[in-house]
């Protein structure tokens, strides 16, 4: 583990001589020192120790270079590109590199407990137990519902009206008032950095870190300043931990009701055609900064068997949610369903969706994508488009990965006109007195009728697309007349007459 001159400092402090440190970082870059050797440029992000005597007073410091002196440097070496720590010139050099040591050992130890107490499945009290001999001051961890869940050296300030708990370690009804009315907690409760909350509302003041999972808060971590004051290193260090907690987010998920659940079951009853709370549906899309005049756009991903058997859809939800911002995934019916925010979504629609695209490929899924909807009120509508996307798109281009509703209206549109009737039963009489001719005759006109029409009735082009001359089709079209009953001036009979070509076509395909 990396440490910072200023971490360094804490365990030292009996030996520091405080009013002649200079600390210009507190962010952990630090391996275990190395002994002075006369060097006339010390480099970044390596610490030395040296005794100030054996300093070289024309030396430079490159930015982010690190010194633990014994006795007061050379004024060289007070810069800001170098940070340094000063040590009584009574101490010995070999005593002093051991004790560095055993404080990058300390140091370790804990990071790798940690490490390992996370991937064991262990409480979250017990992480904090672990922890609280790095941070010196207690510890503790709210979740949404403002319990305390786990918290260690605080036990003796418990009697204050403002730390008293209830079952379960809720916090109290007056004090979680006090918090929602509080402007400052308002400002800071959707904090995704390390923040310091002032001594407002606690007799201490607090360092937090806000923990969150696919977008839902989960808990906030708490240093509170009850046995030392807070130093420059505190931050970085609550960050550092924070991290090896984000990484994991099976374990955040194991001490977490998710949220998601309530909002997932509102969408699950949009898509059934179910009654919902308009109400309920909208506070919980309020968690997520969504409004109802937001633009939407609905998906419907198709898992492979391969994720249908491991049952992995819950996982890719979350995998979605946590690449995806202004994303909402779930699962339901062996299905994968999402939500997204257009109007949030930062990058180029085009990139984010590339990206999307991407792992619904890598991941053999296929997807089908709704029209944007401006507001929540068509939201059944959206979903209903999305799978009809994904059944049109698979069955007439399953080679695809991904499929529009814009491009699969028309393959819907004939698949429900020709649900109850075959289609020929739908054709135009004009269309089925030309074949019969056709057939009987051994002529073209319900080719050079097709052509005609698809020509906007622009005979001349008509003629090139058929190599036969401007008379014949000038023939053909008074013979295709008489023979359809038809003057093809009807607006009625020329849409029924190009809708009879579609489903020709469509049936073709």
């Amino acid at each position: 583990m990396k440490l910072s001159i200023a971490l360094i400092q804490v365990k030292l402090r009996h030996a520091v001589k405080d009013n002649k440190t200079h600390v210009s970082s507190s962010l952990p870059h630090l391996d275990r020192p190395v002994f002075y050797a006369g060097e006339t440029e010390l480099c970044s992000d390596t610490l030395y120790i040296a005794s100030a005597d054996r300093l070289n007073p024309n030396a430079s410091c490159q930015a982010g270079s690190a010194l633990i002196c014994i006795g007061n440097p050379p004024d060289r070496y007070i810069n800001d590109a170098l940070e340094l720590l000063i040590i009584d010139d009574t101490a010995d050099i070999f005593e002093l590199s051991n004790t560095i040591h055993q404080i990058f050992t300390i140091y370790e130890t804990w990071d790798l407990s940690f490490q390992q107490s996370i991937r064991d499945k262990r409480s979250l009290q017990h992480l904090l137990e672990l922890s609280y001999p790095i941070f010196e001051n207690g510890l503790s961890i709210m979740n949404a519902d403002y319990y305390m869940i786990a918290h260690t050296g605080l036990d003796a300030l418990m009697d204050q009206e403002q730390l008293q708990l209830g079952e379960a370690g809720r916090i109290s009804v007056e004090q979680v008032n006090l918090f929602k009315n509080d402007p400052k907690y308002n400002e800071i409760k959707n904090e995704r950095d390390v923040f310091l909350y002032p001594a407002q509302l606690l007799p201490f003041q607090t360092l937090c870190k806000n923990i969150f999972l696919n977008h839902a808060f989960v808990f906030r971590l708490i240093i509170s300043e009850t046995d030392h004051p807070f130093g420059e290193s505190d931050a970085a260090l609550l960050e550092h931990l924070s991290q090896h907690l984000l990484r994991d987010s099976s374990y955040l998920a194991a001490f977490h009701q998710d949220k998601n659940s309530q909002l997932a079951a509102l969408l699950q009853s949009i898509i059934l055609g179910n009654s919902f709370s308009q109400t309920n549906l909208t506070a919980e899309l309020n968690h997520l900064d969504w409004r109802p005049d937001h633009i939407y756009c609905a998906a419907h991903i198709k898992p492979s068997s391969q994720d249908i058997y491991n049952a992995t859809t819950t996982y890719f939800c979350n995998v979605i949610m946590q690449d995806f911002k202004e994303s909402f995934a779930f699962s339901n019916n062996q299905s994968i369903f999402v939500l997204f925010n257009i109007s949030h979504i930062q990058e180029s629609r085009d990139s984010y969706f590339r990206r999307i695209n991407r792992l619904i490929k890598d991941g053999n899924f296929r997807i089908g994508y709704s029209h944007y909807a401006d507001g929540l009120s068509h939201l059944k509508i959206c979903f209903r488009e999305a799978e009809i996307a994904l059944e049109m798109g698979t069955h007439y281009q399953p080679q695809k990965w991904t499929h529009k509703f814009c491009d699969a209206v028309m393959p819907y549109i004939f698949n429900t006109m020709t649900a109850e009737l075959p289609a020929p039963s739908l054709y135009s009489p004009i269309i089925l007195r030309l074949q019969r001719y056709d057939v009987k005759n051994q002529t073209d006109y319900v080719k050079t009728l097709q052509s005609y029409m698809r020509n906007n009735m622009n005979a001349v082009q008509t003629a090139k697309d058929l190599f036969i001359h401007r008379a014949t089709i000038v023939y053909r079209l008074e013979r295709i007349k008489e023979i359809g009953e038809t003057d093809l001036k009807n607006d009625d009979d020329l849409f029924h007459i190009s809708l009879t070509f579609k489903l020709i076509d469509f049936g073709l395909n």
